[in-house]
C-alpha cells in the first residue's frame, strides 16, 4: 500500500493556522481537565490514606459511629493502654501512645474568620504521627500552637499567610503560633495542633476523642483489640488506622464520581467540537482528497494521513494543556470537610492526560476518516 508522505499532515496544519489553533485548543482543554480531575481524585484518595500512621491502632468510643469527632472516652485511657497492652512501640523508653481531641471550630486570624480543624495533642503525638515534621519554629508551650503548612489555605488565605509569631483566636482565647509543620500528601497539613490539656480546659471537657497507639508490628493490633473488649467499663472499640482512613476515603466516593462525570461531559464537548472541526476540514478538502485517490492513493492511506494529522493536533494540545495544568493546578489545594489537601500533578495524571486527549482526538476523527475513505471520486472532483 502506497502511503502519503509524512510531511503531508504537517503541511495541512500549517496551511490552516486558525483551524489548527481551534482544534489544538479543544485538545488542550480536554488535557487540562483530565489532569485536573485525576489530580483531584488522587489527592482526595491518597491524602486520607497517607494520613494513617503506620502500625497504629485507634481506640474510640463504641457510640461514636466510627467518627473521631463524635467520640468521647475517658482521659485515662491513654495511660491504661500504655501500662496494660503488649507490643507498644517505644521511643527512648517512652510508649508511643497519643491521647487526642479532634474537633472543628471557628478560627479568627486578623480580619478573617473561617472553619478550621483542631487536634489537641501532647508531645507524644510526634511519636505516633511520624509523617509530621516541624519545619519552622518550635513545639508549642502553654498559650502556643503549631499549625500545618496548609492551615492558611483551609481558612481561605494565601499560602504562608500564617507565620511563626502570628496570633489565632478560637474558643474565646488567643494563641501564638510557635511552629509550622509539614506532612506531605496528607490532610494533617491543614490542622492546628493545640496542647491537649489547654484545649480540654477551653472546651470544658474531662474526656478525649481517641487514643492512637503505635505498635511494633501489625500483628500486635490484636492486643489493643483484646484490651478494648476486656475493658467493658470503658466502652471502647479498636480500629486499625489504615482501616479508619480507608473508610474516610470511601466516604468521599460520591464526590469523586461527580468529578469524573463533569470531566466526561467536558470531554464529550471537546470530542464533538473536534469532530465538527475535522469534518469541516475534510469537507473543504474533498477535491484534494479525491485527486489523491485518482492518482493512486487508497482510502486507507488517506485515513492514516488524517489520523496522523489528528494525532499532531492532540499532541500539541496535550502539551499546552499540561503546561496550563502545571502552572494553574499543581501546588494548589482543595478544602473539603474541615480539611485541605494539596493537588499533585504526578506521572499518573500526565499519562491519563495524554492518553485521554489522544483517544478523544481519534474518536473525533472517525467520521471524517469514514467520509474521506468512502467518497466518490467523480462527484468529489466536481465540488467547488
Amino acid at each position: 500500500m502506497k502511503l502519503l508522505p509524512w510531511e503531508y499532515p504537517l503541511r495541512n496544519i500549517m496551511r490552516r493556522p486558525g483551524r489548527a489553533i481551534l482544534t489544538a485548543g479543544c485538545s488542550a482543554l480536554a488535557a487540562a481537565l483530565i489532569v485536573g480531575t485525576v489530580a483531584f481524585v488522587r489527592g482526595l484518595e491518597t491524602s486520607a490514606l497517607r494520613s494513617a500512621p503506620k502500625k497504629t491502632a485507634i481506640l474510640l468510643s463504641q457510640s461514636s459511629q466510627r467518627d473521631l469527632v463524635r467520640s468521647a472516652i475517658p482521659a485515662s485511657v491513654g495511660d491504661l493502654v500504655a501500662a496494660d497492652v503488649r507490643g507498644i512501640a517505644l521511643e527512648g523508653g517512652v510508649p508511643c501512645v497519643s491521647s487526642e481531641i479532634h474537633m472543628g471550630t471557628k478560627i479568627k486570624f486578623s480580619s478573617t474568620e473561617g472553619q478550621g480543624f483542631l487536634r489537641g495533642v501532647t508531645k507524644r503525638a510526634f511519636l505516633v504521627h511520624e509523617a509530621v515534621t516541624l519545619i519552622e519554629g518550635k513545639p508549642s508551650a502553654p498559650g502556643e500552637i503549631i499549625v500545618g503548612r496548609l492551615a492558611a489555605d483551609r481558612l481561605g488565605l494565601e499560602r504562608g499567610a500564617i507565620k511563626v509569631g502570628s496570633r489565632l483566636s478560637f474558643e474565646d482565647r488567643e494563641f501564638t503560633v510557635s511552629g509550622i509543620f509539614a506532612a506531605p500528601g496528607t490532610t494533617l497539613e491543614s490542622e492546628i495542633w493545640v496542647p491537649l490539656y489547654e484545649l480540654m480546659g477551653l472546651t470544658s471537657r474531662d474526656d478525649i476523642s481517641a487514643v492512637f497507639v503505635r505498635l511494633e508490628s501489625d500483628e500486635d493490633m490484636d492486643y489493643v483489640d483484646l484490651f478494648a473488649k476486656r475493658r467493658l467499663d470503658l466502652e471502647l472499640i479498636s480500629i486499625p488506622a489504615s482501616v479508619y482512613y480507608a473508610e474516610m476515603a470511601a466516604y468521599f466516593a460520591p464526590i469523586k464520581r461527580i468529578a469524573w462525570m463533569m470531566a466526561l461531559m467536558v470531554g464529550l464537548a471537546a470530542l464533538f467540537g473536534g469532530a465538527n472541526i475535522m469534518n469541516a476540514a475534510v469537507q473543504d478538502r474533498m477535491r484534494e482528497l479525491a485527486t489523491l485517490r485518482a492518482v493512486g492513493y487508497s482510502g486507507l492511506a488517506l485515513v492514516i494521513a488524517l489520523l496522523i494529522e489528528s494525532t499532531l493536533y492532540a499532541g500539541l494540545g496535550a502539551i499546552v494543556g499540561l503546561l496550563i495544568a502545571k502552572y494553574s493546578i499543581a501546588g494548589g489545594s482543595i478544602s473539603l470537610a474541615m480539611q485541605a489537601f494539596e493537588l499533585e500533578v504526578g506521572a499518573l495524571a500526565i499519562v491519563f492526560g495524554f492518553l485521554g486527549t489522544w483517544l478523544l482526538a481519534l474518536m473525533g476523527t472517525i467520521p471524517s476518516c469514514w467520509r474521506a475513505s468512502r467518497c466518490q471520486i467523480s462527484l468529489a472532483l466536481k465540488e467547488r
